[in-house]
């Protein structure tokens, strides 16, 4: 009997402690774990994400200290391309090349701007195989002009403009392409090109605002474009709606406006 009992309660005691175990694993050690183990990716993700900090600030760093050089080459960029479309001194620098190479601009023509869009290459034509057991060559597969949509377009730089320009140059033959050289590379404003028409003068008197011209002297039409990219991080400056409108400038005595725009 008293071994029996002892028995019984051994058994007990060990299934008490049994459960007790387990109790403590399911309900304190293993959240205790869980959150430990959470805690530890936590502190991991922390690491990284100060690392990547690290490496970003060294980098702004670096960039800071080449911030004059970034100025200066931006000026330079800026010069290419202005914020402003500053038409007037484009024309004092055009005038001055021909001045320089001895040729009369008749007509400089600058058109309004236009906003640039850099257009998406076209996609193939889709070719379809020949059916099995048939011969023949590859033909396109015909499709519905009304169900193929418009190729994307991608936009240039926000807000870049183009100002169409067409400007009419006479002298001689060397002189004129001296100018159309100068043109593209003498000013530190980008011109492009976009068509040229040279026209073979002969020998004659000076006649509603043409200068003389001589045998083999050229009058060329150069069609193109400059450019120009507003400053987007300037600060726009305030106007004042009740102040009066600029005056217009007004005509200067002893010249004639119908003349031609530079002569030699």
């Amino acid at each position: 009997m008293g071994s029996a009992k002892k028995s019984t309660w051994v058994g007990a005691t060990v299934f008490a402690a049994l459960v007790i175990m387990a109790a403590a694993w399911f309900l304190a050690i293993s959240p205790t774990m869980s959150a430990a183990a959470e805690i530890r990716d936590q502190a991991e993700q922390t690491v990284s994400q100060n690392e990547m900090l690290e490496l970003q600030l060294a980098q702004l760093k670096a960039d800071f200290e080449k911030l004059p050089e970034y100025k200066a080459e931006l000026a330079t960029l800026q010069q290419q391309i202005p914020t402003d479309a500053m038409l007037s001194d484009y024309l004092r620098q055009l005038q001055q090349i021909a001045a320089a190479h001895a040729v009369t601009l008749t007509t400089i023509t600058p058109a309004p701007a236009q906003l640039v869009a850099l257009a998406a290459p076209a996609a193939a034509p889709e070719v379809t195989a020949p059916a099995e057991g048939t011969e023949g060559e590859v033909e396109p597969a015909a499709t519905d002009p009304s169900a193929v949509a418009a190729p994307p377009v991608a936009a240039g730089p926000a807000g870049l403009a183009a100002i169409p320009f067409s400007l009419t140059v006479l002298g001689s033959y060397d002189n004129t392409n001296a100018f159309l050289w100068d043109l593209q590379n003498a000013t530190p404003r980008l011109f492009l090109v976009s068509g040229v028409t040279g026209t073979a003068q002969k020998e004659g008197e000076e006649n509603a605002g043409k200068p003389a011209t001589v045998d083999g002297d050229q009058e060329l039409v150069v069609t193109g474009f400059t450019y120009v990219l507003p400053d987007a991080s300037a600060v726009p400056p305030t106007v004042d709606p009740n102040a009066p409108p600029p005056a217009l400038p007004g005509a200067v005595p002893g010249k004639n406006p119908l003349l031609p725009i530079a002569g030699h």
